[in-house]
Order: C-alpha cells, then sequence, then structure tokens
C-alpha cells in the first residue's frame, strides 16, 4: 500500500508508560565517502537526511551507523558526527570528544565487556580516541586496544576471567532507515536477520529489472532477493517517485511476496535550497549559449545519444550550441570513449567538466540555455527536476520517473530515438520562442520543494512504522 500522510502514533514501554519511538537515520554510507568531496545522487539524498535528523529537536531522533563488530547499530562518535554534520546540529545530539584519557578509558572497557570483537572495533575505538586524527598516536592506540583485547580473551580462556562479558544493552524500541551502503553492500548480510527493525530508501529497481546497464556482479544479482527479504519482514519502503513505489509493488507480486508498504515522500532541492541561502539563484547571462546535461558518466544516462547527435551536427553543418556533461566518470563507458576517440573533433563543442562543486554546478544551471536528460531508465532523475528548480527548460527521457520528477511539462522522448532528440535539441536552440513559453510554464506550476516538508514526510512514516515494533 502506499500511504501519503501516516498518522504520529505512540510505542508502550515496558513500564506501561506510552512514549514516542525512537528514529534512526543510518549514516554507514556517508561515513565511507571521502571528506570534502562533492556529492551527487543518492549520497546527497542521504547527506540530507542525516543532516535534517541532526538539526531535529525531537530527542526520539538520532543519527547512527552500524558497527560490524557488534551486528548493530550504535549513535556517532563525535569525530564522526564532524564527518556527516554539512549545518546546525540540536543540543540533542552535540557530542563533545572526552578527551583522550577518558576516551582511552572508555575503549578499555568496550575492549573489556567484548573480547572477541574484531579488528574493525579496535579500529573504531582507536578512532575514538584520537577523535578521528590519524598518524602515529591512532596507530599505537588501536594496537594497545587489541594487545588489551587479546589480553582479555587469554584471561578468560586460563580461567582467571570468570565473570561472562555483558551483552551490549538494547537500545529503545524503534526504527532505523538503512543507508544504500547497508542494501547494496556487505555490511547487507549482517542485518538482513534484523530486517523487521529496518525500512529503506527504494530509490530505483535498477539492479533487478535492467542488471545489462549496471553488470552482472553479485551485488546485481541480488539485489532483488535481498529487497523481498526486507518486504517479507515487514521493512516499510520510502520512495521518491510513485513510479518507483508502484515498481516495487508489481515486483513483489510477482515474486509472491507480501504488498509492501511505500510512503511517497517528495524529492528535496537541495542544490536549489544551497543557492537560496547564498542569494545565487537568479538567472546569469552568458556569451556563448550551452547546453547542460548534469549525471555520472555511466552507459545507463546514455551520453553516447547525445555525443552521436553533436556529431550528427558537425556532419550536417549545423550548429548547436557547446554540450556540457557536468558529473564525474562512471562504469561501462568503453562505447563511448571510444567513440569520442574516433571523432576527436567532438571536443571542440562537448566538455566534460568531471565532477564539480556545489557552487559550480549552481553556476551550471543559472546559465545553462536549457538541459537534456536522456537516461534509458531512472528512480527519480535529480538533474531533471534540478533544471526546473533553476527555470531551466529541460528534455527528458520517456523513463516514467523523469516525466514524473518534471511535472509531466517538458518535451520526453524515447532514449533510443536519435532523430527524436536531434530534432527537439535542434527546436530548442532555435526556437526561442519555444523555449520561451517552456521557461514560463516552469514559473507558473514548479515550486522547488523545501527539504522540511522532505523530512517531515520521511519522518512521519517512520513514525507510524516504529509504533510497536520491537527493538533495534
Amino acid at each position: 500500500m502506499t500511504v501519503e500522510s501516516p498518522d504520529t502514533r505512540t510505542v508502550i514501554d515496558d513500564a506501561g508508560e506510552r512514549k514516542p519511538p525512537r528514529l534512526a537515520i543510518d549514516a554507514t554510507g556517508l561515513m565511507l565517502w571521502p571528506p570534502g568531496e562533492g556529492l551527487a545522487g543518492i549520497p546527497r539524498v542521504e547527506s540530507f537526511l542525516i543532516n535534517a535528523a541532526l538539526a531535529d529537536p525531537d530527542p526520539c531522533v538520532e543519527v547512527v551507523a552500524f558497527r560490524a563488530d557488534e551486528g548493530r547499530f550504535r549513535p556517532l562518535a563525535p569525530y564522526e558526527l564532524d564527518h556527516v554534520a554539512a549545518g546546525e546540529i540540536s543540543r540533542h545530539h552535540v557530542l563533545r570528544w572526552p578527551g583522550r584519557r577518558t576516551a582511552l578509558s572508555q575503549a578499555f572497557e568496550a575492549a573489556r565487556q567484548q573480547p572477541w570483537g574484531k579488528r574493525d572495533a579496535d579500529r573504531h575505538l582507536a578512532k575514538t580516541v584520537t577523535n578521528g586524527r590519524k598518524g602515529i598516536a591512532y596507530q599505537a592506540t588501536k594496537l594497545l586496544i587489541r594487545a588489551y583485547r587479546l589480553y582479555q580473551r587469554a584471561r578468560i580462556r586460563s580461567g582467571l576471567r570468570r565473570d561472562v562479558p555483558s551483552q551490549p544493552a538494547e537500545t529503545e524500541r524503534g526504527l532505523v532507515l538503512i543507508s544504500h551502503h547497508i542494501l547494496t553492500q556487505e555490511d547487507r548480510s549482517a542485518v538482513s536477520r534484523r530486517a523487521g527493525d529496518l525500512a529503506f530508501l527504494c530509490h530505483d529497481l535498477i539492479p533487478t529489472l535492467r542488471p545489462d546497464l549496471l553488470g552482472a556482479g553479485p551485488r546485481e544479482t541480488r539485489f532483488g532477493s535481498y529487497l523481498e527479504h526486507l518486504v517479507r519482514s515487514g521493512a516499510p519502503a520510502f520512495c521518491a517517485s510513485d513510479e518507483v513505489g508502484a515498481t516495487l509493488t508489481d515486483h513483489m507480486r510477482k515474486a509472491g511476496v507480501v504488498q509492501p508498504v511505500v510512503y511517497r515522500f517528495p524529492m528535496p532541492s537541495i542544490l536549489h535550497a544551497n543557492a537560496s541561502r547564498a542569494g545565487t539563484t537568479s538567472r546569469i547571462e552568458t556569451g556563448e549559449p550551452f547546453v547542460l546535461y548534469c549525471s555520472t558518466i555511466e552507459v545507463r544516462k546514455n551520453h553516447i545519444l547525445l555525443a552521436r547527435i553533436w556529431q550528427q551536427a558537425l556532419d550536417e553543418g549545423v550548429k548547436l550550441p557547446r554540450l556540457v556533461c557536468a558529473g564525474r566518470w562512471g562504469w561501462m563507458i568503453d562505447p563511448l570513449r571510444a567513440y569520442l576517440k574516433a571523432h576527436p573533433e567532438l571536443l571542440q563543442s562537448v566538455t566534460f567538466t568531471g565532477l564539480v562543486s556545489d557552487e559550480e554546478l549552481i553556476r551550471y544551471y543559472r546559465s545553462a540555455s536549457f538541459g537534456v536528460f536522456p537516461s534509458h531508465i531512472e528512480g527519480w532523475g535529480y538533474g531533471a527536476s534540478e533544471c526546473l528548480d533553476f527555470g531551466v527548460p529541460v528534455i527528458v527521457s520517456t523513463a516514467p520517473s523523469l516525466i514524473e520528477a518534471t511535472g509531466g511539462m517538458m518535451p520526453a522522448i524515447d532514449s533510443q530515438d536519435q532523430q527524436g532528440w536531434y530534432k527537439a535539441i535542434r527546436r530548442m536552440a532555435e526556437d526561442h520562442a519555444w523555449r520561451s513559453s517552456l521557461v514560463e510554464r516552469i514559473a507558473e506550476k514548479h515550486r522547488p520543494t523545501p527539504a522540511g516538508a522532505s523530512w517531515a514526510a520521511i519522518k512521519a512514516g517512520l513514525q507510524a512504522s516504529a509504533s510497536g515494533r520491537s527493538r533495534f
């Protein structure tokens, strides 16, 4: 079932008192993202979620990470908060480093309580002692904690220590919204047995529907079965588009799985919100017009179609605006590289920027003549909706989620129809009256989505699902 506006309910604790459920946002995936590197796509959405939770004054909301050595989620350490925080942190979530001596004492106690912990636990504890700083002190601390843990094991084996190490205390009743890393990487098997206490963001079902566009590795082949396990265990799905929710429901029906609980939330206009805070949303006129495609360069995004169109224009003597492809280079792009190598003159009219900062990307949106988004399949299509946020008309493929992301207002052409795309791009470049009418349509019908509205919808869905659930 799809739920739009779930009611907030409470749970009854062991003492019989009514209290709000605990809600946790998993930051495991973002913790692995290199510091200082620009965020795009799923990491950008996860950063929004984490920082919305950190800014929420509700003491029942927290941010956690999965501890593989414990097989459970734990609140972030101060250095981890510094890594993921991008804005204000509510006083309920602020954690201060206690100092090296106190942190070391706490790390020793953790090792004593869990003598069979693995090296991942030692690394994490060493980082808490050094507050995330690497170097000689970190290496020495890690070795010291490991030695102490091995010492405790030896005492237990020799009978010198007779107490049974206690298990970590359970946290309060609630629900964890897991990161994409948990769903798609090695950690997912460690938490799959506890799926009834989890919720997940269903960005798309591309690994199941179109594995040919992602490769045929174990992650892709197992993706559908892991989703089925989550849904079968009662984990609700949060989808940014109706199309993905409907696709997920249809997939579960075909797999013979009970109908999933799907919460629909509006995709936040994160980049536009950043631009609004900086006062950089107004239009910039440039001397040379250009067309923008903001996306990771991978086979699914169909950059090769655009390369062929710009080459066709060169062959026919047609002057198209420069094509600017903003985004990092990804996977399965050998055909595109080969095409560019065979047509070196294309690089005179096509620019690949690589990964760009938010500030640079905002400048591109503010000055682009129009956008293109010919992807074969999407869960949402951030680059398309961001065009509308900045008042830029965009041509999209007929992928249902792209049409939904642009409100059905923009021209849509099949991703395989090169001639249809060629004609639409030429018309958008040459027919100023048509392009202006699309700009007016955007101004009349489209409004960027506030991050607060997205967070409110997600939080309400988590609260409804967490009611009556078991401990996480």
